[in-house]
């Protein structure tokens, strides 16, 4: 896996003309709403509220930060209520309520969380200027190896109409020559994207979904504003595959990877970024490969 660039903490402070704050959501608003309705609720306790000064004022992107960490045969987490893959997975999850440690007020979150004879896992999210930087680890501490972690980490946009993209037209995958849109590629429908690097890697729960007839050879997914001046990504050091829901949260994925096999006893780190930039998608991508060393 490529490694973050060591200048990228350096060049998030540089600049000056955005202000993005992160903060413990609260399950109230119209997302909570939606997924009350569709009697889809989640637990919320390790959501993220982003802001930044060119959203509008009652706008803000919500990190849902482990909708599932799990590997080939259990989870480490799943936040959903009632369990996801009742009849796999999920079929003798017990769930864990965490809470996010509030570091500093505004500028950082962190959550250390132990799953009894499973292993444990966390999450910082340290906001810049223009992005909030993200750490990941997990750790096995069964006795047997833990194969093909997965962790779906999304973005929701629902909440944002500077952002939210109801067609798949403004979110953007990288294909080694040119950034596509989703739905160019494949419509609006929900479609999964492999991304070069993972080994052809896709996650248990989602393995009956349709495969996108591209790949991304970058591990990012960038939503342009609808003003075309500002654009939203998410990117990892190393993500298995991209996807967007046009239809229901308005959220986008560029899920983390941390490779084949995690041994017992190991820890496995993983960083990212999401951005909040003055910039179009071309400059998302930009401001990624610089800051990831790609």
């Amino acid at each position: 896996m490529a490694s973050a660039a060591p200048e990228m903490l350096a060049a998030a402070d540089k600049v000056e003309t955005n202000t993005v704050t992160v903060n413990p959501y609260k399950w109230e608003g119209p997302y909570a709403e939606y997924r009350t309705r569709q009697k889809a609720l989640h637990d919320w306790r390790l959501c993220a509220d982003l802001r930044t000064n060119w959203l509008g004022h009652c706008e803000r992107l919500i990190l849902r930060t482990r909708e599932i960490i799990g590997y080939e045969t259990g989870f480490l987490y799943d936040d959903h209520f009632p369990p996801s893959e009742p009849e796999g997975r999920g079929k003798n999850y017990r769930h864990i309520p965490f809470e996010w440690k509030v570091v500093r007020p505004g500028k950082e979150l962190f959550a250390e969380c132990a799953v009894p004879q499973k292993g444990r896992f966390s999450i910082r999210l340290t906001a810049r200027a223009d992005c909030v930087d993200i750490h990941l680890t997990v750790r096995n501490d069964m006795r047997q190896a833990m194969e093909n972690a997965d962790w779906a980490f999304c973005a929701v946009a629902l909440e944002s109409p500077s952002l939210a993209d109801s067609e798949d037209s403004r979110t953007y995958l990288f294909d080694g020559e040119r950034l596509l849109t989703l739905a160019e590629i494949a419509g609006r429908d929900v479609n999964l994207y492999k991304v070069a690097g993972a080994n052809g890697f896709i996650p248990v729960g989602h393995r009956a979904l349709p495969l996108g007839p591209v790949e991304a050879k970058a591990s990012v997914v960038i939503i342009e504003g609808v003003d075309g001046a500002h654009s939203a990504a998410l990117g990892f050091e190393q993500a298995d595959h991209i996807y967007g829901d046009a239809k229901g949260n308005k959220c986008f994925h560029a899920d983390p990877y941390f490779g084949p096999l995690i041994k017992p006893g190991e820890e496995r780190g993983l960083r990212g970024r999401l951005y909040l930039i003055n910039g179009n998608a071309e400059e998302a991508l930009k401001r990624y490969r610089h800051d990831f060393g790609i």
